[in-house]
């Protein structure tokens, strides 16, 4: 009689232990992340920044409030290391239009005229998209990373919004 009660208790117990563990997987699997542009400012600087699910990154800044007004954007990818000074090749593919920059180690500054109209055109391509994505391409490390535009119409507003005040 001992033994059954302690296999039904056993039993209610792996049950409710059961039943809690798969509620909480489904609650995990109910609330997926989206990643969506998000926009910031601090210390006179405006942020517009995405990320993706394997923690890569585009941020785009522009600021207006510092003494150097020169925009830019830094490009993080986990899969991209580049050495200290290494300048590195990388490309925007939106709407199948190709943008293409170069990085100093992960960072991108629109200096001078040429520069400062690739970089509007791309600040302009993001924010008025149709697409729900853009990629990013890496052609020395043959690899590329997918971003969301979720938001970035909100975020970027335009190239002439977004990137007022900076030169």
């Amino acid at each position: 009689m001992i033994g059954l009660s302690l296999v039904s208790a056993f039993g209610y117990t792996m049950r409710g232990a059961l039943a809690f563990l798969l509620t909480g997987v489904a609650a995990l699997q109910a609330a997926p992340v989206d990643y969506r542009w998000t926009i910031g400012f601090g210390q006179g600087t405006l942020e517009a920044i995405i990320r993706n699910e394997f923690g890569s990154s585009v941020n785009i800044y522009c600021p207006a409030g510092q003494i150097d007004t020169t925009p830019g954007m830094f490009v993080s990818v986990d899969k991209v290391r580049p050495r200290a000074g290494e300048r590195i090749d990388v490309q925007f593919v939106v709407d199948n239009k190709n943008h293409a920059f170069y990085l100093e180690e992960i960072q991108f500054r629109a200096s001078g005229r040429a520069n400062l109209n690739s970089f509007h055109a791309l600040v302009d391509a993001l924010a008025t998209s149709k697409a729900r994505r853009f990629v990013v391409e890496f052609p020395k490390f043959r690899m590329s990373e997918r971003f969301s535009l979720l938001n970035a119409r909100e975020a970027l507003g335009s190239g002439q919004e977004f990137l007022r005040g900076c030169e």
